[in-house]
């Protein structure tokens, strides 16, 4: 009987770990602090918003498409891509080009955002033309990636 006994004590205490260590997990796991979503708001007064910023929203899958639309306005209003040097896009282009591909590669561009950009930034940067339609077309290629 005391081997019974002991038995029964020493199983009631594994299930009481069992159990508090489950009660344990499911606590942390309730408490772990979300991932921030980062939401940068554009508007007239936005002074301070670089071409980071820009990318940032633009690679966000949660950005709206209210959201990418401004991002584009601030970046045709705000950016021009710099000029080429011997014909040859500088390197400090690749971010500009960059974010162009990015608008056209998110789920929630539409043909109207991306011929918006597309016309838009080739009126400020009518020498950039076949590098912008090479980088729309590629982010285009990435939506189903995205």
């Amino acid at each position: 009987m005391n081997e019974k006994l002991i038995s029964g004590i020493i199983a009631l205490i594994i299930i009481a770990l069992i159990i508090i260590f489950i009660l344990v997990i499911v606590m942390v796991a309730k408490n772990k602090p979300k991932a921030k979503h980062v939401h940068i708001t554009i508007n007239e007064d936005s002074k301070a918003i670089d071409i980071e910023d820009l990318i940032s929203i633009v690679s966000d899958k949660e950005s709206t498409k209210e959201d990418i639309f401004k991002a584009a306005q601030y970046f045709i209003k705000n950016f021009k891509i710099p000029p080429k040097l011997d014909g040859k896009a500088p390197p400090e282009s690749k971010i500009y080009l960059r974010f162009i591909a990015l608008v056209a590669a998110h789920k929630n561009s539409d043909a109207k955002i991306i011929a918006y950009i597309d016309n838009e930034i080739k009126k400020s940067n009518s020498k950039y033309g076949s590098e912008i339609d090479k980088y729309e077309r590629n982010g285009i290629a990435r939506r189903t990636r995205f």
